[in-house]
């Protein structure tokens, strides 16, 4: 069993609204009123570690880290 435990998070300042990481996982990442991303579950089950990596790797920005 492992410990990993996952807390994601945008940096606000950086992001761009690309929506990279909704098209992933739109059950942890919204494009908000500012038309940035947000985190609907910033302590996600670690099931999500795959597609969060993903999401990291493919946002232009590097805004989001876990």
């Amino acid at each position: 069993m492992s410990n990993l435990e996952l807390h994601v998070k945008i940096d606000k300042l950086i992001c761009q609204g690309t929506g990279y990481c909704v098209r992933l996982e739109p059950e942890i990442f919204v494009i908000g009123g500012d038309d940035l991303g947000e985190v609907l579950i910033d302590k996600p089950d670690t099931k999500y570690a795959d597609v969060l990596e993903e999401a990291a790797v493919l946002c232009p920005t590097r805004a989001i880290t876990y």
